[in-house]
């Protein structure tokens, strides 16, 4: 109990969470894409085809549309990272910090739907044709590994502090 306690007062600047926040949702946005082509793959579909989806242009490589992919998710990473050290500073929210998984989880969520209702039938993206079920999930894996990863690197941190 102790331990979280001391893990909301954690100190954390700004661009050391952002920094930690890129790094995390680049992981996270590979355990994405890992869930996506596992999908693709059982629909019949080839990885090819998915991180064509992905791509800025008609014209790009699939390999472009998978670093956009790792790119977009290091991203909102970042967010996610300003998101946590902002909430680090608000008193009462210590129980927040033991549920990192969680909170990435509804950012996850958050985003897919975002993502899903505004952002991707404004640009008239391909993205929209990956099933609602397979996107929806693959954003809950996304956030879900961000929020562990950022509360592991969160407790490693702690630890080395004391």
């Amino acid at each position: 109990m102790e331990q979280s306690s001391n893990f909301a007062r954690r100190t954390i600047s700004f661009s050391e969470a952002a920094v930690e926040g890129l790094f995390a949702g680049a992981l996270a946005g590979l355990a994405m894409a890992a869930y996506l082509s596992a999908t693709a793959l059982l629909r019949g579909e080839g990885l090819v085809s998915l991180f064509n989806r992905f791509a800025p242009s008609q014209a790009s490589e699939p390999l472009a549309g998978l670093l956009m992919h790792l790119a977009v998710s290091g991203i909102y990473g970042i967010l996610f990272g300003i998101l946590w050290a902002l909430a680090l500073h608000v008193r009462g929210l210590e129980p927040l910090f033991r549920h990192a998984t969680l909170f990435g989880i509804l950012y996850g969520l958050v985003l897919f739907l975002l993502a899903w209702n505004f952002l991707l039938p404004a640009s008239n993206s391909q993205l929209l044709s990956i099933p609602f079920f397979d996107f929806g999930l693959a954003h809950v894996i996304y956030g879900a590994v961000l929020g562990f990863i950022t509360q592991c690197y969160g407790r490693r941190e702690l630890e080395r502090q004391e």
